[in-house]
């Protein structure tokens, strides 16, 4: 396992860390196993077979959320044209508002959206995508006609999160919980509805059947994703630990808003203060950095006392080095064994972001 360098021995680390001590941080314990609040609905059991199986690819594939058979949201590909970002997300809501398809409906297809409903783009800033509802409005049919449009919104790449609007104004829709928001939703937030309701023993689910991959599958390419408007939160919690499959890192927070991430695997890590090397244990390293951060005096918010690095030494993730907080980003490190597949998703109640690292590349 190789080792790579940090800031220099009681260098420029030591000058943070004394930096973090004089501000009062205590000590905390070591890595601790994840709590089963952390878990996303449906993420810690077996992955659920599809309701139905996925349609032929068009040319330039998008995905329609549709709800299944079993009241489980699905994906269905669709041709959502070959234009600008606007112009495809347009196409894509289009076919979405229109509903299954006769065959689809004849499968046990359906959608929750209401008839005449109109989804308008009013752009795409950031990543997040401004969602003008007109017509019929889909949030009077409650969660699931919301999580169909997040979920199919975000299927296209560059966009990760949703804000609804109407008349240009913010909207407050309902997450899964029934909690009302008007910040910009996340598919996370909606991963409830990927999973069928608890079946009993006797029932039968349709074996996987061979096609197109659903979207949101882990891989090592750059994941990002915008905080909210005006967000100034303080890290207050680190946790890792192993699942089956793949290693779990937590970052919760708390204060103003919701963060944003930027995640890929760099060759060097550097610390974002000083530019300085960061050792940091493992083959590779995944960087991870959190937007729309405050310092804990502006915030208000105790930071995180606990050990630094968070030594894991599991199969995906070696160990989660915390650098510092510079110009609104908060900076952290995942030493790996290799440069694994991984995806990063937020969950509310409390806010953290959430980053997973599959044990096999």
């Amino acid at each position: 396992m190789t080792r790579l360098r940090r800031l220099g021995a009681g260098g420029v680390l030591g000058a943070v860390v004394a930096g973090v001590v004089s501000c009062g941080v205590p000590t905390g314990s070591g890595p601790t196993t994840i709590a089963p609040s952390d878990v996303p609905y449906g993420l810690a059991a077996p992955t659920p077979a599809p309701s139905a199986a996925p349609s032929a690819v068009p040319g330039e594939v998008g995905w329609a959320y549709l709800i299944g058979p079993d009241e489980a949201l699905v994906p269905r590909a669709r041709d959502s044209g070959s234009g600008s970002a606007e112009e495809r997300l347009a196409d894509l809501l289009s076919a979405l508002a229109a509903g299954p398809t006769g065959d689809e409906r004849a499968e046990g297809l359906s959608t929750a959206l209401p008839s005449g409903t109109t989804l308008e783009v009013s752009g795409i800033d950031g990543g997040t995508a401004t969602i003008d509802l007109a017509g019929a409005s889909p949030l009077s049919s409650g969660r699931r006609a919301v999580a169909q449009i997040v979920l199919t919104a975000a299927s296209l790449p560059g966009i990760d999160a949703v804000l609804l609007t109407s008349d240009g104004q913010p909207v407050e829709a309902p997450l899964p919980s029934g909690a009302l928001t008007d910040e910009p939703l996340l598919p996370a937030d909606y991963a409830a509805f990927l999973n069928p309701p608890p079946v009993s023993p006797a029932a039968t689910t349709p074996a996987p059947t061979a096609g197109v991959a659903a979207p949101f599958a882990a891989d090592t390419r750059p994941d990002t994703a915008a905080a909210s408007p005006g967000a100034a939160v303080t890290v207050t919690d680190v946790r890792a630990g192993r699942q089956a499959g793949f290693d779990r890192v937590v970052l919760e927070v708390a204060g103003a808003g919701l963060p944003g991430w930027a995640a890929r695997y760099v060759p060097d890590p550097l610390s974002a203060g000083s530019g300085l090397p960061v050792d940091v244990a493992g083959d590779a390293v995944l960087q991870l950095v959190l937007t729309g951060v405050g310092l804990p005096g502006d915030t208000g918010v105790a930071p995180y006392a606990g050990p630094d690095p968070v030594v894991l030494d599991g199969p995906a993730v070696r160990e989660v080095v915390i650098d510092s907080v510079f110009e609104g980003q908060l900076v952290a490190f995942l030493g790996t064994a290799g440069e694994r597949p991984f995806r990063v998703y937020r969950l509310q109640s409390p806010n953290r972001v959430v980053i997973e690292v599959l044990h096999q590349g």
